[in-house]
């Protein structure tokens, strides 16, 4: 059963959604390691098409006729929005996600 994060402060660009639903139907919003040159981790969130594969780790919700996963991490971070869209080059186009970094 899916969980409803109803405080997740999430926006999706309308061209953004229109992508990930010719993709599937899915975006996913999860943690990429960035590593400092004197120690240290941060993860930065990243957004693809695909479902995640341990689905505990993440919020589920729906948005746009998308089903949205969002790794908890993020949800915690109630005072930091993210924001969807997508970047196009001549035929080449990339979601991006702004707004969260997670200290794990």
């Amino acid at each position: 059963m899916p969980t409803t994060e109803s405080q997740l402060d999430l926006s999706i660009d309308e061209e953004a959604a229109a992508y990930a639903r010719e993709e599937g139907g899915v975006l996913t919003i999860r943690p990429s390691p960035r590593h400092g040159c004197c120690g240290g981790r941060v993860d930065m969130a990243t957004v693809g098409t695909e479902p995640p594969a341990d689905l505990e780790a993440y919020v589920e919700t729906e948005r746009q006729g998308l089903t949205v996963y969002v790794h908890r991490s993020f949800v915690s971070l109630s005072d930091a929005p993210l924001h969807v869209g997508l970047d196009r080059l001549w035929l080449w186009s990339s979601l991006y996600v702004e707004g969260a970094t997670s200290q794990m």
